[in-house]
This record gives C-alpha cells, sequence and structure tokens, in this order.
C-alpha cells in the first residue's frame, strides 16, 4: 500500500522543531483515560447498549475516546475521528457530513436520503446529514460503535452509530478556562465551562465554544479568504434531583457558523483532451463577455465570481427523566426537539466562467453557481426501561421520530439575487414519521456463559413533495408541467442473536449475528419527467452482519480483537443512465447495489509502566461491490451522439466507497514528574490510511493515495493539576488529503473536498 513520502523542512519555528522531536522520542497518544498508579489500566465506563458498562465487557466492536485526548489534540470535528478510530472514515461534500464505518456511509449529495452512519447526542438521534457537524464540545466522551446496531439503536445505523455523551452537572463546583492561540491562519478558540450545585437537589452546568479561524485558502477572484472559521456553541444543563431515585436532565443546545468554508476544491478536468468547436483548450474558455478566465493556482484556492456561503444555525431541547423504579427497573424518558436552517452557497464550476459552452455537448451557454438552502426540524420520543435481575440484563423500549426537511436547490447565473432564471431548480419538502419498538436481552445461563437476543420492529411513512423544472437563456426557466406529491410506508423487523463466554476474569470471547436497515426514501430534487413515473421513492438497503471477538483485560494491558463480515442489499446509490439531449446523460437514486466486507480489527490499551502507555489500533477491511450495474460520467463517450448505446459498466469486485484495505493508529504518551509535582507529558498520534477511492467506479481522479497523518503534543500541567499549558501540532508534514471528490457533470470538471493543512498553536487552561 501507498505511503506518502514524509515532507522534508517543517517550518523553522521552534514549535515545529519541538513537535518533530517528540515524533522520534514518543510516537503517539490515544483515546484513553489516565491509568492508575498501580500498573492497571483505567476502567472505561460506556453506554453502547443503553445501559453502563465497562469497555471490557460490552460484547460488541466500541471505541471510546476521553475528553482529555479531545482537549490535548484540540479535536472539535468528527473528521478528526477517523485518525483515532479504526474503520471510520469522514468525507464531506455540499454541507454534508458523510461517515463511514466499515465501507457503508452515505453515497447521495442530495438532503432527504439519511446517513448509514447514525449520530446521537445524549441519546436523541441527529437525523440529518448536515446537522452532524456540531455539538463536539465540552463531552465526557465519544463511543463509536462498528457494524450494524439496528436492534438497539434502529433505522439509518447499518454501518455503526457514533455517540456524543456531553458533560454533565456535578454535586460540586467544577469547570475550566482553555484558551487556544495560533497557526498561520491565526486561530482564537475559547473553550469555558462551569458546573456545580444551585440548591438542594438542583444543579447546573454551561459550556461555551468559539471558534475564530482565518482562512486556509483565498478566492484569487475577490481577494477574499476561504475556509476560515466563525463558529459559536453554548449548551446548558440544568438537573433536577428531588429523590435518590428520580432525577430530571433538561438541556438546550445552539450551534452557529458563519464563514466562507465547505466549497468543493478544483482537482482537474474531467476530458482534458476534448476538442469540439467551442472548447480546444483551458486557455480558450470564454466567458459571455469574451472574457478568459481560469481554475485557482493553488489547490487550497479558488477562483470563482462569488465568495462560498456557509451559514448555518441549529438548536436543540432535550429533557431526559431518569426513575429507579426498584433496584431491578430503571425507567427513562428521553423527549427531543431540535431546529436547523442552513444557507449554503459556492460557485459549482469552481471557476471565474461565469457561463461558458460545455464540452461535447453543444453550443449552448450554461453555468454552475450553487445555492443550497436547507431547513429542518425533528422531534424524537424515546421511551426505555432497564431490567438487571441475577442472570437478566434487559433493555426494552419504544421509539417515535417525526421530521420535517425543506430544501431549495438552484443552479445558475445569478441564483443569489435571481436577477437571472434559474437554469435548473430541484426544490422540494419531505415529511417523515418514524416509530418503533425493540429489546435487548442479555440471559446469563451460567458465570462463564450468556446467551443474547434482541429485536426491533420499525415503520415508518415518507411524503415527498417537488417544486422542479429547468431553463436556458432563450426561453428562460420553465417549470416541469408533472411534479411530484407522493407517499410510501415501509416496515422491518431487525433482530439479533449472540453469546458470550468467559472462560476467566481477564478474558472474554463474543458472538453477534444481527440485521438492520437504511430507511427507504426519496432525494429532494428528483424530477418527475413522465406520467409513467409512479414513484419517486427506493426501498430500504438491508445489512446482515456477522462478528466475533476476544476482550482481554489483564491490569496492565487491554486489548480487544474482532473479526466480521457483512451483506449490504438494495444499497441506495445513484444510477447514470443515458438521454437524448445534452448532457445526454441524468441520474437518479435507486436500489441498485449489493455489496459485501470482511476484516478484522485489533485495539490495544498498554501500560508500559507507570510514566509510559502505549496505545494503537490495525484494521483490515476487505469492502467489495458483488453487484452493480452503471454508467460512468466521467467516460467521455457517454457525452455524444450514440451515448446512449453504450452498454453499463459491471463494476462488482470495485471497492466501496471510503474504504481503506488498512488502518493504523499508534498513540502513545510518557509522562515526567518534575521538582515541586508538576508534570510534563508528551504525547503524539500516528495514524495511516491506505488508498480510498470516492467513487464507485475507482477512478484514481475521485480517490485519496494512503498517507500518514502525524500530530503531537506537549502538555504542562502544575501540581495542583489546576493550572496547564499545551503545545500542539496537527498534521505535521502538511500532507494534502481529499476527505471527498465530486465529478461536477456541468461543468466537466473534478472537484473535492480537503482536510486541514498543519495547524499548531498553544493552550492555556486553568480548571477548577
Amino acid at each position: 500500500m501507498p505511503i506518502h513520502t514524509f515532507k522534508a523542512g517543517l517550518r523553522g519555528s521552534a514549535a515545529a522543531m519541538s513537535m518533530a522531536l517528540l515524533m522520534i522520542a514518543a510516537p503517539g497518544f490515544a483515546q484513553t483515560a489516565d491509568t492508575s498508579a498501580d500498573g492497571a489500566v483505567d476502567e472505561i465506563i460506556v453506554t453502547a447498549q443503553k445501559r453502563e458498562q465497562s469497555l471490557s465487557k460490552v460484547s460488541l466492536s466500541v471505541s471510546a475516546v476521553a475528553p482529555e485526548q479531545l482537549a490535548d489534540t484540540n479535536t472539535v470535528g468528527l473528521e478528526s475521528l477517523q485518525n483515532i478510530v479504526p474503520s471510520i472514515s469522514f468525507g464531506n461534500d455540499f454541507n454534508f457530513a458523510k461517515l463511514f464505518i466499515r465501507g457503508i456511509g452515505l453515497s447521495s449529495s442530495l438532503p432527504g436520503v439519511d446517513p448509514s452512519v447514525a449520530l446521537h447526542v445524549d441519546g436523541a438521534v441527529v437525523s440529518l446529514p448536515q446537522a452532524q457537524l456540531g455539538s463536539m464540545f465540552d463531552l465526557e466522551r465519544v463511543e463509536v460503535l462498528r457494524g450494524p446496531q439496528g436492534t438497539l439503536y434502529g433505522r439509518n445505523a447499518t454501518g455503526g452509530t457514533v455517540n456524543l455523551i456531553t458533560a454533565k452537572p456535578t454535586d460540586h463546583l467544577d469547570g475550566y478556562v482553555r484558551q487556544t492561540i495560533g497557526g498561520d491562519a491565526v486561530l482564537m478558540q475559547t473553550d469555558a465551562a462551569i458546573g456545580g450545585p444551585l440548591a438542594d437537589g438542583v444543579s447546573a452546568r454551561i459550556a461555551v465554544q468559539r471558534i475564530h479561524r482565518k482562512g486556509y485558502g483565498i478566492n484569487e477572484y475577490t481577494g477574499n479568504e476561504i475556509d476560515n472559521a466563525s463558529q459559536w456553541s453554548l449548551r446548558g444543563h440544568l438537573q433536577f434531583k428531588p429523590s435518590e431515585r428520580f432525577t430530571a436532565l433538561f438541556t438546550g443546545e445552539l450551534h452557529t457558523e458563519d464563514d466562507q468554508s465547505l466549497a468543493i476544491k478544483f482537482r482537474e478536468l474531467s476530458f482534458p483532451g476534448t476538442t469540439t468547436a467551442s472548447l480546444t483548450s483551458l486557455g480558450q474558455r470564454t466567458n459571455l463577455d469574451g472574457s478568459k478566465a481560469a481554475f485557482a493556482s493553488n489547490v487550497r484556492n479558488l477562483n470563482t465570481n462569488f465568495d462560498p456561503i456557509n451559514d448555518r444555525r441549529q438548536w436543540s431541547l432535550t429533557g431526559a427523566l431518569t426513575y429507579d423504579a426498584s433496584d431491578a427497573v430503571m425507567l427513562k424518558s428521553t423527549s427531543s426537539y431540535r431546529r436547523f436552517r442552513a444557507y449554503f452557497f459556492h460557485d459549482f464550476d469552481m471557476s471565474s466562467y461565469l457561463g461558458y459552452r460545455l464540452a461535447q455537448t453543444s453550443a449552448t451557454q450554461t453555468s454552475a453557481n450553487h445555492w443550497q438552502p436547507v431547513w429542518q426540524n425533528q422531534f424524537s420520543q424515546d421511551f426505555q426501561a432497564n431490567f438487571e435481575t441475577g442472570k437478566l440484563h434487559a433493555v426494552t423500549g419504544l421509539f417515535y421520530l417525526n421530521e420535517h426537511i425543506n430544501v431549495e436547490n438552484h443552479i445558475g447565473y445569478d441564483v443569489l439575487t435571481n436577477s437571472d432564471p434559474w437554469r435548473v431548480k430541484f426544490d422540494g419538502s419531505m415529511d417523515i414519521e418514524t416509530w418503533a419498538a425493540y429489546a435487548n436481552l442479555t440471559y446469563d445461563l451460567s458465570d462463564q456463559f450468556s446467551l443474547k437476543a434482541g429485536g426491533r420492529y420499525s415503520w415508518e411513512g415518507r411524503r415527498y413533495r417537488s417544486d422542479t423544472g429547468i431553463g436556458a437563456a432563450a426561453t428562460g426557466f420553465v417549470q416541469d408541467p408533472l411534479q411530484w406529491d407522493a407517499r410510501k410506508t415501509w416496515d422491518n423487523f431487525s433482530p439479533s442473536l449472540g453469546f458470550e463466554f468467559r472462560p476467566n476474569d481477564a478474558v472474554m470471547a463474543y458472538f453477534n449475528w444481527s440485521r438492520g436497515f437504511k430507511s427507504g426514501t426519496a432525494e429532494i430534487g428528483s424530477r418527475r419527467t413522465s406520467a409513467a413515473q409512479v414513484t419517486p421513492f427506493v426501498d430500504p438497503e438491508k445489512v446482515e452482519a456477522f462478528e466475533g471477538g476476544v476482550k482481554y483485560d489483564g491490569g496492565g494491558i487491554q486489548a480487544n480483537l474482532a473479526v466480521f463480515y457483512h451483506r449490504l442489499k438494495n444499497a441506495q446509490f445513484q444510477r447514470t443512465f443515458p438521454i437524448a439531449a445534452p448532457p445526454f446523460f441524468a441520474s437518479r437514486l435507486e436500489n441498485a447495489a449489493q455489496s459485501r466486507a470482511y476484516g478484522a480489527e485489533l485495539e490495544w490499551r498498554w501500560k508500559v509502566s507507570p510514566a509510559f502507555s502505549l496505545d494503537g489500533s490495525v484494521a483490515y477491511l476487505d469492502s467489495k461491490f458483488t453487484k452493480f450495474f452503471s454508467k460512468d460520467p466521467l467516460n467521455a463517450a457517454l457525452f455524444g451522439p450514440g451515448g446512449a448505446a453504450l452498454p453499463d459498466q459491471d463494476l462488482s469486485g470495485n471497492y466501496t466507497r471510503m474504504s481503506p484495505r488498512w488502518s493504523v493508529n499508534l498513540n502513545p504518551e510518557y509522562r515526567v514528574e518534575l521538582a515541586g509535582g508538576s508534570m510534563v507529558k508528551f504525547g503524539a498520534n500516528f495514524a495511516y490510511r491506505a488508498k480510498q477511492y470516492h467513487t464507485e467506479f475507482n477512478d484514481d481522479r475521485l480517490a485519496q493515495d494512503g498517507y500518514v497523518m502525524l500530530d503531537a503534543n506537549v502538555k504542562w500541567t502544575d501540581s495542583t493539576d489546576r493550572y496547564s499549558v499545551n503545545l500542539w501540532m496537527k498534521n505535521i508534514t502538511n500532507e494534502l488529503i481529499w476527505s471527498g471528490s465530486y465529478a461536477v457533470a456541468t461543468s466537466r470538471t473534478v472537484g473535492g473536498t480537503l482536510m486541514p493543512p498543519r495547524t499548531y498553536g498553544v493552550t492555556l487552561g486553568i480548571e477548577f
């Protein structure tokens, strides 16, 4: 597997030199809590199975990321999880978070299609992919569950789930203030929280995060910065505990962004050798006014007529009521309301051409300025009952979700002021209602052997309404004469079976069989082109998975080994098909594919000595399509007369998207006690990801070669553990890493989104 050669010559700053020396001396830091002084690795408690368990006793593939690691490495977004958790990849395009676990994730870039990896915040689901980019602040831990979680987490968890567990109020005053400064982009970040008792039985906590950063690039056309950050996050908890048995926790959360980020960057032309009457070379592309223009000279820059817009706001209110009915029975209700709004705009063709002729199609002028606002609100309710007897451990529940999504999707010369007719209008809305009943049981036949069984019945109904049309310079905008107003319902039963075997206190072996599903849906923006089309919907995609594993907890070392195999059927993918008129092709969402994957994951936490710990993971993944026929939108022969006669390509045997064959993490930490009781902690992170394709056609132009990502930090803490100074650096070798790619049909270009460049800074902290 190819690995990028480390780049020689880090910037000549003292910070860069110290980080490079640290990488030689102590090669990494991981997802651990502090280790205890007696040589044993500290226990981590998780709620992956909706009940409290030690991480080493959970018979699932679960990774837990502690808050100390998030703070020390200045991790503030979901995309960084792929560098510390095995078998997870993160991409984004068009304002969508695209999480993949074990080769299963979201492929569509239109609203209405649900993610395949679920995100929960304190047990409340965040159903919209665009809304999954917030909430990563003031956390108690992050839990990543790999593999289908259909029984406990239901729909849209075919790949797995990510649980964000926020820090809660305590019975004593505590909190922190952390100020981060640094980087070429001049990052100014403030994190603060305070919590504690307000009165007898009443406590509260409030946390805030402010991120302000200049851009990683510029728009060469306007001279303004891009990929900057201007974010506010606020969360408040109010907890009432009138008795030992009853707790009521009310939470409000707000997240805002208003910057020029998330626009796709130019990678290359789709058909660089094309010769037509209107286009003979890149330099001869001509604007409507006769001027010449081109793409950005630097891959992190844009050269577009307009600056991108990323203006998003989301807020939520959640109420969690917990009642211990007896020593054996616990009842819990989680109610959550969430509202999301995002205005997203970018120059889709990634160039300063306001309008130009399409290669291989016609002399028609076109344009690709893209405006896509999204409005969403959701209400979810989860009633849960937990039973803990001598032999029976059970979680049962009822779940309900009601969601509304409204989308504008405009492409044209001037979609911001609408002074020019839209060339494309893909507006629409979707109403979603779903409910489910679930149970997950573990029964101890003996101290050594337990049987597991679970099941979840789900019902879902959706209504899709469209408002679409296409225009041209000569005709103006023309509304489609036929529009969608369609409904469809589905139901599903997702079972699971398994066992646990504990030959001694240090070892547990387990095996799980499970099924899960991703809900049926329609893309908001799909058109109705004829009366013969009877439905815009696709059916649910379904997964069947097998997993076996061994977990070991031997004091100074904890190790988890999992091997897995799964089959995905009716996978929801865009399928390309020919049409008679330019641009001679279109695409629609279909149940187009089947795939299978197998692999193995090894994780460990090892306390080598009282001062040195070495954590890490190695994952192998072989995820390929077993059935998929489609036409490649980057096949030049498709875009001309006769293209309709081209046969579909057989994609069976191709790798699925975002599926690196190897993933490796090494995360050591070394602590040095200083005179007077203060401490210096050296940490770093080594992450390797093998090649990942961003398209099912396995085109190298839409892929990321294997890479190594190096992070490191040096943290000083005083003898009271109250004051700290943390020097950190991420992506030390400044690797250029594509997190996602997209073939833009209207401009015949390939674009993508990039992970951040090298960043560094210092964080000053006060704990109390």
